[in-house]
């Protein structure tokens, strides 16, 4: 067998073995396709309203009441009933009229930081709190993609990816939007056909610098429909990365705390520099409305990694995000079953472990929100009168 044959065999395999897991996945736990549901304990602080106002809004027809099951209980409720309760109570959270949407590239040239765990977890967490996401799979492994139940070269065609767009054969990118099973959170999905993009785009962009423009228009075009987009690019600097750069108005770097992946964050600063100070040459100032270091995969066992935890604020500054991810069971255990933690089934993780999980994402995307509404005019006054502007 020739070493291409055999590239080609281990190829097929691969493939074969991504079908099988995801096939069993998802017929083992039919769920995985529906949407999570919420007690009345877990909704009341989502909508905003205790339980007894939801019940009388129920009541006098303004909500659509819950079902009474045989053995006494009530359904609970799906994020589109507890979004629905939201605009009935005037509590759900939106950016004001004059504000931006929030375009957030989540990179780091290095494989391994955790970045597109970080990009879902934050696109759901956000979603879970009332805002309309668009997550944008940039990179051509879509890993955000199967993340949401597909498989990307089955399931996804590279007409449906961004693809089109970057090589200027689309102006709009509302034809490759769809929704997901979670409210008001929309997936441009990707699959390995998206690496085309790199070659297309540096052969033009040699004579047309303007081709790098592709992304921001394409999603311009479509951002008034969202609050905030989450840009998921390649690990690497390319053409895909450089036009992710130029789209984005903010950025969070993962990186874990070890120090190879510092030094590679640290390379990964440095050559943004570059690619910043070229595409400002071309286009004009880029302007990010925050950039941060977010710490993921920390390991609390581990003594050198406490330390360089302890010493990058003092470095860092507030440029770092005060909370950190930790590198945990349960998210390995989620995976497992093709979740985040933010649907994985109560019985497919110890309960005390997956709180503890949770909690650490919770914590770093309760801050994430927070940064985002600190660039909303319309939040400023109301985040003064709660300190926290």
């Amino acid at each position: 067998m020739t070493s291409l044959s055999t590239l080609s065999d281990l190829s097929e395999r691969m493939h074969r073995l991504i079908r099988a897991i995801n096939d069993r996945n998802i017929n083992a736990k039919p769920g995985k396709m529906a949407p999570k549901i919420y007690t009345m304990k877990e909704a009341e602080p989502l909508i905003g309203r205790k339980y007894h106002t939801i019940r009388a809004a129920e009541k006098e027809g303004r909500l659509q009441p819950r079902e009474t099951l045989a053995d006494g209980r009530r359904t609970g409720y799906t994020l589109a009933d507890i979004n629905r309760a939201r605009e009935v109570f005037g509590t759900r959270l939106r950016r004001g009229a004059g504000d931006d949407p929030i375009r957030i590239a989540v990179s780091n040239v290095k494989g391994g930081s955790a970045k597109t765990t970080t990009t879902v977890h934050a696109a759901q967490y956000l979603a879970e709190h009332g805002l309309r996401v668009l997550l944008v799979d940039c990179d051509p492994q879509a890993s955000s993609t199967a993340a949401f139940g597909y498989v990307p070269d089955d399931d996804v065609n590279v007409s449906n990816t961004l693809l089109p767009l970057l090589d200027g054969e689309q102006s709009s990118l509302a034809y490759a939007i769809r929704e997901t099973y979670w409210d008001s959170l929309d997936l441009i999905p990707s699959n390995l056909m998206l690496y085309n993009a790199e070659y297309g785009l540096a052969v033009e962009a040699n004579k047309n610098p303007t081709a790098l423009l592709r992304l921001l228009l394409g999603l311009q075009s479509i951002e008034q429909n969202y609050d905030v987009i989450l840009l998921d690019p390649p690990p690497a600097l390319g053409m895909i990365s450089l036009s992710v750069m130029q789209a984005a108005n903010a950025l969070v770097v993962p990186t874990p705390p070890a120090l190879y992946d510092i030094f590679s964050t640290r390379a990964f600063f440095s050559m943004l520099v570059e690619v910043v100070e070229t595409l400002q040459r071309h286009f004009g100032e880029v302007d990010y409305k925050f950039v941060r270091l977010l710490v993921t995969r920390l390991d609390m066992n581990s003594e050198t990694q406490q330390q360089l935890v302890e010493l990058l604020p003092e470095v860092m500054g507030n440029t770092l995000m005060r909370h950190s991810v930790t590198k945990t069971a349960a998210l390995d255990r989620a995976g497992m079953y093709g979740r985040s933690l933010y649907e994985v089934l109560p019985d497919s993780v110890p309960l005390k472990t997956w709180k503890r999980a949770v909690n650490h994402f919770n914590k770093a995307n309760e801050e994430l929100l927070l940064l985002i509404r600190q660039s909303w005019h319309s939040h400023a006054e109301v985040l003064r009168e709660e300190g926290l502007l």
